[in-house]
């Protein structure tokens, strides 16, 4: 039987049995920023430190109706996360990440046990920052939480995405041995990646289905994938359904199909789904690399308020990766 140690939170954290966690998190123009840690809160989970991330947009109208309510969840948070022991970074969304996402910045008291809450970070951020921390000799447990939204606008939830380029510390590290397979992570938006998923149709090309979708997510899938499928669609092109959720799916599906073939992977899909790509990235040997669209711009209702169980308390996914000093995957 092989563990895949993920699932709602109240499961996942209390079978790890550690007190005591520092908590990464972001503040956001989504409601859902807190919900982690209104989670701990309101479960008497115990925060002993925490890092802050306060990311600041490229001025636009967006941004400037975005920005006020980033100040009122940051607040919050503040007081939250309060004592010495709580710090703030703050960077611009399109900035460098070497000098400011480094396991000393993320994890400045060196605690042993940490919790990457990923809800609201943008995936060139956390994935930076999930690398830096799974290669830290000095973090023995890391867990990463993902909250969900209680609905989406069927409306844009960003603009003027940049060119698709590969990730910072997830590029090829050794040559193509042939064409690269393409493998896309669907979501609402199809960002800035249409020519490159066209090139890409010459060769094997897979899209990652969130499945099962709710209404109207079903919906903006389908119509996602309808644009980004190259009208004369390679015969092998192939669509695999897969739990929104399940990070652990995608990676074992990612990792067999890297196991021969060099692999190009666009997240565009779930953050679960990018969290699972990333995992398998690590295990490729530097035969895949993961391409991203970063938008410039959000729309303030990008989500709408917390998903909830029935208990009232938010809704909070959580991936164990890392377990006295063992990676899980």
């Amino acid at each position: 039987m092989i563990l895949k140690p993920w699932g709602s939170i109240e499961w996942i954290l209390p079978r790890i049995n550690i007190e005591h966690w520092h908590v990464i998190t972001s503040a956001s123009f989504e409601d859902r920023c807190v919900a982690l840690v209104e989670w701990m809160h309101k479960t008497e989970k115990t925060i002993n430190s925490s890092v802050l991330l306060r990311l600041t947009n490229p001025p636009s109208d967006l941004w400037t109706v975005a920005a006020p309510i980033v100040e009122a969840n940051f607040n919050t948070l503040c007081q939250q996360l309060s004592g010495d022991s709580h710090h703030v970074i703050k960077a611009d969304l399109l900035g460098q990440l070497g000098s400011l996402i480094r396991s000393e910045s993320l994890n400045p008291d060196g605690s042993k046990s940490v919790i990457l809450d990923i809800t609201t970070l943008p995936k060139r951020f956390f994935l930076f920052a999930l690398k830096q921390l799974l290669n830290s000799s000095g973090v023995d447990n890391l867990v990463v939480t993902y909250a969900n939204a209680n609905a989406y606008p069927e409306s844009a939830l960003c603009e003027d995405a940049l060119p698709p380029t590969a990730l910072q510390a997830y590029g090829r590290v050794e040559m193509a041995r042939d064409q690269p397979r393409m493998i896309v992570g669907v979501g609402y938006m199809q960002l800035s990646v249409e020519e490159l998923v066209e090139r890409a149709k010459h060769a094997k090309l897979d899209f990652i289905f969130p499945f099962p979708p709710a209404s109207p997510a079903f919906r903006r899938n389908w119509a996602l994938l309808s644009m980004l499928m190259p009208n004369d669609m390679p015969r092998d092109t192939e669509i695999h359904r897969i739990h929104g959720m399940d990070a652990f799916e995608v990676f074992e599906r990612v990792c067999a199909w890297g196991a021969t073939r060099d692999l190009d992977l666009l997240p565009i899909g779930p953050k679960p789904h990018a969290l699972g790509m990333a995992m398998a990235h690590m295990r490729l040997d530097g035969h895949a690399e993961i391409i991203y669209s970063q938008p410039q711009s959000y729309y303030h209702n990008y989500s709408k308020g917390i998903a909830r169980d029935k208990n009232g308390l938010p809704r909070v996914y959580a991936y164990c990766l890392k377990l006295n000093g063992k990676q899980l995957f």
